[in-house]
């Protein structure tokens, strides 16, 4: 048997905290009458303890980044400037400045003078409806899935075990997804992390010279997955967060499909295969590496290699950024976009004409609301919580968890994915994305409808 040499304080720095983070995430158990995760029981704490609190909090919290906002957009200090979390979730053009602001005037108008107009009728009366749904409901429970979160998800993203799940995944990319082995350190990161992770990693690699064109594309486009803590708190706001393992094994079966299938077709199997720059660092440095060891021996190696650099320092700064990116930017972009569209979709018919094509696939596959359900997906290329707070108005077990893999599945919105593609020198246009996101939301039917119908009929 291979002798592999493990400083066994590394090693269990490895395996005892990614062990810990997977229980944590996906092992449910019962406490107190009801069934769920760690991280779920610790969030429904949370929320028990803000009752009657919530738009105070929301409100206080959008008084915050509105103030960080225009800080950081017309005075710039150097405390922001150069806190590379701050500045991520701070920035952006001014459509996301008037966002992120916007949401301060909405929540304050909950806390103190919304009951004052319910009832009324006509417009004012729906934004009151829906400005008090979000800030009473949605965005306190994403604040406190930020903090649970922050807590907990570093145990499952910086301790190695994303390394050695993509020591294992490496060697089916390049002929199952037409990409580079080390794309599954992107594939795995997003999946255990977030899409802008991916996204960030591959803009680094691109950039670097590791990846074409094409590739840089492809990756973006299909293995830049939606992160298991996001998945939860999407599962989690639409009350399903008891069918994880559902929901987890059919999202990423028919992201498996689709990230086989989509660098095959047009729009991304057009992109030219160049270099950023001509840097061709791929061929340059693609020799062997695991140096005479079995695959699982170069697994535990890398696992250990990445664990070996986390200390409490460096944890704290990974659940901050995790808690910065949430509450900063995620939060008042549910309060103003989610607000706003909610309105734009009770008052006018833009959504509804969009929302057309996807509702016509949706009844023709036989699923159950298919009204909302593809008015959501409309949503969802925006933000995919903002697919919660449309979806929320669905009555059916089946025609939710359609909503849910339909809103994960389509993968690029704009608010993530496609602000940091835009802010990268990957050559993706706002059309591809657009068409890609499409294809993705009908191919995905395909799957989740039959998968629905038989888990949840």
């Amino acid at each position: 048997m291979e002798s592999v040499t493990h400083d066994k304080k590394n090693l269990l720095k490895f395996v005892i905290p990614s062990l810990l983070g997977i229980g944590v995430f996906l092992v449910p158990f019962p406490l107190h009458g009801g069934m769920n995760t760690l991280i779920g029981h610790a969030k429904e704490f949370l929320m028990m303890s803000i009752i009657g609190w919530q738009p105070l909090i929301v409100s206080a919290l959008s008084l915050v980044v509105a103030l960080l906002t225009v800080s950081a957009r017309f005075f710039r200090p150097r405390w922001i400037i150069e806190n590379h979390i701050l500045h991520e979730n701070l920035s952006g053009g001014p459509v996301w400045f008037a966002a992120r602001v916007c949401a301060l005037p909405i929540s304050l108008f909950v806390l103190f003078g919304s009951q004052h107009y319910l009832g009324i009728g006509g417009p004012l009366s729906i934004f009151v409806a829906k400005a008090s749904f979000i800030v009473n409901n949605l965005a306190p429970r994403l604040i406190m899935l930020a903090i649970v979160l922050g807590i907990w998800a570093p145990l499952i993203m910086d301790f190695g075990l994303v390394q050695f799940i993509a020591v294992y995944a490496s060697p089916i990319m390049r002929p199952l997804f037409r990409v580079p082995g080390r794309a599954a350190i992107d594939c795995v990161a997003s999946w255990l992390g977030s899409s802008s992770m991916a996204v960030v990693f591959t803009a680094k690699m691109y950039d670097a010279g590791y990846y074409t064109d094409r590739e840089a594309a492809a990756i973006v486009c299909g293995f830049s997955l939606a992160g298991i803590y996001n998945i939860y708190a999407i599962a989690e706001l639409f009350y399903m967060e008891y069918a994880m393992p559902q929901i987890l094994f059919v999202v990423y079966l028919t992201m498996i499909l689709l990230a086989a299938v989509l660098p095959r077709i047009w729009p991304l199997s057009t992109i030219p295969d160049n270099y950023y720059l001509g840097r061709d660092n791929y061929h340059a440095h693609h020799t062997g590496e695991r140096h005479g060891h079995s695959l699982f021996g170069w697994a535990m190696l890398r696992g250990t290699a990445r664990a070996r650099h986390m200390n409490v320092k460096q944890y704290l700064h990974e659940s901050l950024a995790i808690i910065y990116t949430l509450l900063f930017s995620t939060v008042p972009l549910m309060v103003t976009f989610g607000t706003l569209l909610f309105v734009v979709a009770e008052t006018t018919s833009i959504v509804k004409i969009l929302a057309v094509p996807a509702e016509t696939a949706l009844k023709t596959m036989g699923a159950m609301e298919s009204s909302i359900i593809a008015s959501a997906t409309v949503f969802s290329f925006v933000d995919q919580f903002l697919a919660v707070t449309y979806g929320r108005l669905l009555l059916t077990e089946q025609a939710r968890f359609i909503c849910i893999c339909l809103s994960i599945t389509g993968l690029i919105n704009l608010t993530e994915v496609g602000l940091h593609v835009w802010h990268s020198n990957i050559p993706l246009r706002f059309w591809q994305m657009t068409v890609v996101y499409v294809m993705r939301i009908v191919m995905s039917m395909v799957i989740v409808i039959p998968a629905a119908g038989l888990l949840f009929p």
